[in-house]
């Protein structure tokens, strides 16, 4: 059977009135609806992708290019968690850098303050020194102007206490009394006081500055509070204090050259540290010799002042 005949065979159909297209026009509608719904439910199962690919062979296909990207993956990790180590290692080695970093600037801070702090004390060492020596060899002049150059040489020393504006520092010198027995003078005293300080003469027992006196040793007293103590407040002073400290005035540990007694009071509770008690021993002993002078110069024994007698 040739092509002309095949054509003379769909004429003959069509001259019959087309029913043949209508049927096959139907079922061929009806096959391609059976298609597409077979298509669904194997893409819904999963047999299949939406391009009709069977999944084995996506499976086959794609295996070997997956097992390459799952390999590439966990090296990325491995990468990621090395360099996160490793990262870590650095911020904590930064942690303790900072921490050293800030200690060291610490305590050079602590140093450098310490440094300003020590050369301002020599300063005013060697201004006191300065001052000491001029008034020995002037004596006219101190004698005149003798407690302008107390007020000086007290202000030098009240200069070496750290924060001197909280404390409050005020100082009084105490010498033996001329006329009266076991009770001590007034001899000097810093700007902080008024003159009414002149009339406290503290006693030889009972008293801080006589404590100090007697045993030739500083008495220190943090809180005048306490009980169990040797002090007697002197109820002259307008201001409150709480610390006090009683330097003799002395050259060594020689009873015999112990000519009074240098005190230094505080507001605060344990107002002064070590080095600061000890700054105003070093500035008992620059004063000693200004102080024994002017004894000597009023006709005063000082080996009597300082003897066993004066002190019982």
């Amino acid at each position: 059977m040739d092509i002309s005949e095949i054509i003379r065979f769909f004429e003959r159909l069509e001259s019959s009135g087309g029913w043949f297209y209508d049927f096959l026009s139907y079922f061929i509608a009806i096959g391609l609806v059976l298609v597409f719904i077979i298509y669904l439910i194997r893409l819904w199962r999963g047999e299949i992708n939406w391009l009709g690919q069977r999944a084995e062979e996506i499976n086959e296909t794609d295996s070997p290019q997956r097992d390459e990207l799952e390999n590439q993956v966990t090296k990325l990790i491995q990468e990621n968690e090395l360099l996160i180590k490793q990262i870590n290692k650095k911020d904590r080695m930064i942690q303790k850098l900072t921490k050293e970093v800030k200690e060291v600037k610490q305590l050079y801070m602590e140093l450098d303050e310490r440094y300003e702090d020590e050369t301002y004390t020599m300063s005013q060492i060697v201004y006191t020194a300065e001052e000491v020596a001029t008034a020995i060899v002037n004596e006219e002049d101190f004698v005149k102007n003798k407690d302008d150059i107390y007020d000086n040489l007290l202000d030098y020393l009240i200069n070496t206490i750290r924060g001197y504006r909280e404390k409050s520092p005020r100082i009084v010198i105490h010498i033996p009394h001329f006329t009266k027995e076991g009770v001590l003078m007034h001899y000097a005293h810093s700007s902080g006081y008024s003159h009414r300080i002149k009339e406290y003469e503290p006693e030889i027992f009972g008293s801080a500055v006589g404590h100090a006196w007697r045993n030739n040793e500083v008495y220190y007293i943090p809180d005048v509070e306490e009980a169990g103590i040797e002090f007697d407040r002197n109820r002259q002073a307008k201001k409150k204090f709480r610390s006090l400290l009683c330097v003799p005035l002395s050259a060594g540990q020689d009873f015999s050259t112990c000519i009074g007694v240098l005190s230094l009071t505080g507001e605060p509770v344990n107002a002064y540290e070590k080095i600061e008690r000890e700054r105003v021993v070093l500035f008992s002993k620059l004063l000693y010799p200004l102080i024994y002078f002017d004894l000597v110069r009023k006709g005063v024994s000082a080996n009597g002042l300082g003897s066993q007698e004066s002190k019982t």
